[in-house]
């Protein structure tokens, strides 16, 4: 059962809820589309198919009038023990723009609030970032509502959520496997969730996701090709530097983009270094520098194989050659691609280390 003292749960610890633990009044809030999508079909499945048709309504509030759906959620339940009302585009609560001006009986709405249907479950969905809480109708709804928290995950959130889907499919990863996922969708919770499905049948019920697998089934980001470019190019394997340095060209990246991305690259790298001379720890460093933690730790494997002068040598050329460019005095592409094979050529190494 819902804590009384909750006022605030997860979708995870909602859909653990029965019909009868449920609160009169419900409001679920945020714009993560997997979570919403995982709210919305455990809503469509509290009555069964046979009262669902008599005692499920829902109303679309940019075009339904507030007072028709509050005389539904005030009738008792047809042949069955609970109705529902869901109440979507609630716009009057948050800032946006109505689309639909519809007159609604926000007093009316404030009276129910106090004195709800005890059989009738009310669902605002407002799938919005934030309700403007200067209203006084968002107030009323606000302290008189169990809230579902459906906001974008981001952290330790977005990490506990992605264990809980995985003990859902029934499977494990390994914590390397799990932050090169969570690299690759950009900390989007709902791009991660798509893939640990595929990835769940690709390995098959009870197996264990590897990198390797994440590696397959999941596309890289161009992050990753900046960074095996960049890898290349201070490795002194020019051919494999060029090449990826062409196919990112041929997928239609503009060396301006690329230009930019190496630069953060080796930034990243110098940081790194820094940093961790200074004692600074993966998650310190992490925080201080506000970069993904799987990122850093790529950084660290990878720093420790140039010198400090290698790098801050070529943060300053790819600079300079960022205002080359961008002020007309050299062409992009020929410019960025002589800049990865003098910093890849043998003879440019030993002048970093002589």
């Amino acid at each position: 059962m819902v804590n009384k003292k909750a006022k605030r749960i997860s979708v995870t610890q909602l859909k653990k809820l029965s019909l009868t633990d449920l609160p009169s009044v419900i409001l679920v809030l945020g714009q993560e589309q997997a979570l919403l999508d995982q709210a919305k079909t455990y809503f469509e499945h509290l009555l069964i198919p046979e009262e669902q048709e008599m005692n499920y309504g829902r109303y679309d509030l940019t075009e339904d009038s507030l007072g028709a759906a509050l005389d539904d959620a005030a009738s008792i339940p047809f042949f069955g023990d609970w109705r529902i009302v869901m109440l979507t585009q609630p716009t009057f609560l948050s800032g946006e723009a109505r689309k639909n001006k519809v007159d609604h009986e926000f007093d009316a709405l404030i009276d129910y609030l106090t004195h709800p249907q005890p059989s009738t479950k009310l669902i605002f969905w407002a799938n919005y970032e934030k309700l403007d809480e200067r209203k006084k109708v968002t107030k009323a709804v606000e302290n008189n509502a169990l809230i579902v928290d459906a906001s974008k995950l981001q952290g330790y959130q977005l990490t506990s959520a992605l264990k809980q889907l995985c003990q859902e499919e029934k499977i494990q990863i390994e914590t390397s496997a799990l932050e090169l996922l969570q690299h690759r969708v950009d900390e989007q919770y709902s791009l991660a969730a798509k893939q640990l499905q595929q990835l769940a049948l690709f390995v098959g019920s009870g197996r264990t996701i590897t990198v390797a697998d994440v590696d397959q089934v999941v596309d890289q980001v161009i992050d990753d090709d900046v960074f095996s470019l960049v890898a290349n190019t201070l490795n002194r394997q020019q051919k494999s530097a060029l090449e990826i340095y062409q196919q990112l060209l041929i997928n239609g990246n503009e060396p301006i983009q690329l230009l930019s991305l190496i630069t953060s690259q080796i930034r990243l790298l110098l940081q790194t270094k820094i940093l961790r001379q200074a004692g600074f720890s993966q998650g310190d460093i992490a925080g201080q520098l506000k970069v993904h933690p799987y990122r850093v730790k790529l950084a660290l494997q990878q720093e420790r194989q140039f010198g400090l002068q290698q790098l801050k040598r070529m943060s300053l050329e790819l600079v300079d050659l960022d205002y080359q460019i961008k002020s007309g005095r050299a062409n992009k592409e020929q410019a960025l691609q002589l800049l990865i094979i003098k910093f890849s050529s043998r003879a440019e190494q030993a002048t970093f280390t002589g």
